[in-house]
């Protein structure tokens, strides 16, 4: 997303630098802004602005600003969690529930704005015409693949949860282009989910992976990644994976939910024709 990589500035230059700090100033309205305004207030120039926005992948200064000021919306509803370590603030019940409340809006709001719209798309697309669907958890990261398999189940999907490799059975899978596999990782890549991950790939099946941002050796394979963010604390980072890998299970349950609700209303009408 446009706003993580203004955020994350090693690849900018000073001048960039100073029109993304601009932009990422809540105080800044840049709802009515050019690009020539953009420079003259960031104390730049109209060209360093079309620099960047073609540096972050975006064609048009419109294109980028339109995007910018959704994101910017989604990044700023909620504000930093208090200085320090949060569990600083697990001092009474009130404490925690607020504390606890804080971490999960900014996790999903964080998430959100990982997540790539088309794949997302491309992978309800698969799911919906895949023959079977099978889905890797290992340890903690299981207890997400049994939730999505059984939400997906109650749906009406051919699911199945693994929790590690068989490579018997991937091995003797029949039309491998209808069957789509899910790699879930909470906790960072492992031997074992790199194994299944490559595994999958030499067989060529179609492989989605829901995994944290901070990982990034898995997605050398190529793979569709819907990436969750991921906290810098490690004692609750695991709870706050946990809460963004679900959040992109439901996201993809319902939007797979609504697919066919659609289709069985398009059915029944023609039915009634």
């Amino acid at each position: 997303m446009i706003i993580e990589k203004l955020i994350d500035q090693d690849c900018l230059t000073e001048t960039e630098k100073h029109i993304a700090n601009y932009l990422l100033n809540k105080s800044n309205d840049i709802e009515n802004l050019t690009s020539t305004e953009l420079g003259r207030k960031s104390y730049t120039s109209q060209s360093a602005v079309m620099r960047l926005y073609k540096k972050v992948g975006v064609n048009t200064y419109r294109e980028f600003i339109s995007a910018l000021i959704l994101e910017r919306n989604e990044y700023f509803k909620v504000g930093d969690v208090n200085a320090g370590h949060p569990s600083q603030y697990f001092s009474s019940y009130t404490d925690i529930q607020n504390t606890i409340s804080r971490l999960y809006a900014e996790t999903m709001i964080h998430t959100n704005l990982l997540l790539d719209k088309n794949i997302m798309i491309r992978v309800c697309n698969r799911l919906l015409n895949a023959q079977s669907i099978d889905i890797y958890g290992i340890e903690i990261s299981e207890v997400i693949a049994k939730q999505m398999s059984f939400k997906l189940q109650s749906i009406g999907f051919n699911c199945t949860c693994q929790n590690g490799l068989n490579y018997a059975y991937i091995k003797n899978m029949k039309e491998c282009q209808k069957n789509v596999s899910v790699l879930i990782s909470l906790t960072g890549v492992n031997d074992a989910i790199m194994n299944i991950a490559k595994i999958l790939k030499e067989k060529k099946i179609y492989t989605v992976v829901i995994l944290g941002k901070k990982e990034n050796q898995i997605q050398e394979l190529g793979y569709d990644i819907l990436l969750f963010d991921t906290n810098e604390y490690e004692d609750i980072d695991v709870m706050c994976s946990a809460f963004a890998a679900e959040y992109i299970v439901d996201l993809i349950y319902s939007m797979l939910l609504s697919r066919l609700q659609i289709h069985q209303t398009s059915q029944t009408k023609k039915e009634t024709i």
